[in-house]
């Protein structure tokens, strides 16, 4: 797991200090190169959203399933 994985997978609430829960991945609204990270603290029912560097192109199309169009 990479710093960028790790940074987007742990998050903890500013007020109650507990850890939040990951619940959503959006694309920035402007810069096409972030995506926005939403994390939810249960107890405080607050969202935070954190803007990140979206993964490469590359990468996400890699990891996309194939799909066919009944040819072998």
């Amino acid at each position: 797991m990479s710093h960028a994985d790790a940074s987007i997978a742990a998050a903890n609430c500013p007020q109650c200090r507990t850890a939040m829960v990951h619940v959503a991945i959006a694309p920035h609204p402007v810069v096409r190169a972030m995506q926005r990270s939403i994390y939810l603290c249960s107890p405080c029912n607050r969202t935070r959203t954190y803007m990140v560097q979206a993964p490469a192109a590359a990468d996400s199309v890699a990891a996309e399933p194939k799909l066919q169009h009944g040819r072998p």
